[in-house]
């Protein structure tokens, strides 16, 4: 028989050391535990059998948990191994999080510092700071391209102070030649030195 919210909501655990568990259908339960309760999928791929977490409960409501449930059906009818696919997607964020703009920006002045005096280090560390972070600095690498630059960045400075442009101009046209601090991202300028940012 399906879970309804209301079971969901007053069911308690009853003191099993590996918990309660109620099934709603399709290989979803919920496992009842002291600390809490759980949402599971059980379901097999190449012959073998394999344990899915949904979410917890209350952040995860039974229709969410019901819909991830179905997601992972698709997957799975696909051939796809759902855990699998939650693993890489998990990897593919913290890859993400780590190759923001400004990560990779301050990589980037850390390897290059020797080839500039202290002082241009310093304007070059500010201006990305107080000029560019701000605007994309929180964005993955693999997101950004001419557009933002154009739009989040040159074009608002451009109303602000009109020699500052140019200073940031050349912090990312020196800043885009610099392929190998890149990785696998599709940072594309394109030709920002010949665009008009008035």
């Amino acid at each position: 028989m399906a879970l309804t919210d209301t079971f969901v909501r007053q069911v308690k655990h009853k003191g099993a050391e590996i918990g309660e568990r109620y099934a709603d259908g399709g290989g979803m339960y919920l496992r009842v535990k002291a600390a809490g309760k759980y949402w599971r999928l059980d379901y097999r791929i190449d012959g073998k059998s394999k344990t899915l977490g949904l979410g917890v409960y209350p952040d995860v409501s039974l229709l969410q948990a019901r819909e991830r449930r179905d997601a992972t059906r698709k997957l799975l009818a696909s051939g796809i191994d759902p855990s699998a696919a939650k693993r890489e997607e998990k990897k593919a964020r913290a890859d993400a999080a780590a190759n923001t703009f400004e990560a990779v920006a301050r990589e980037w002045l850390a390897k290059t510092a020797a080839k500039r005096a202290d002082g241009t280090q310093l304007k070059v560390k500010t201006w990305l700071e107080k000029d560019v972070f701000p605007f994309i600095g929180k964005m993955p690498m693999s997101t950004i391209g001419r557009r933002d630059i154009l739009e989040r960045v040159v074009r608002k400075l451009a109303l602000e102070d009109g020699d500052v442009v140019i200073v940031i101009k050349q912090a990312l046209l020196l800043f885009q030649e610099q392929p190998m601090l890149w990785g696998t991202a599709a940072f594309d300028a394109g030709n920002v030195s010949t665009c008009d940012f008035r």
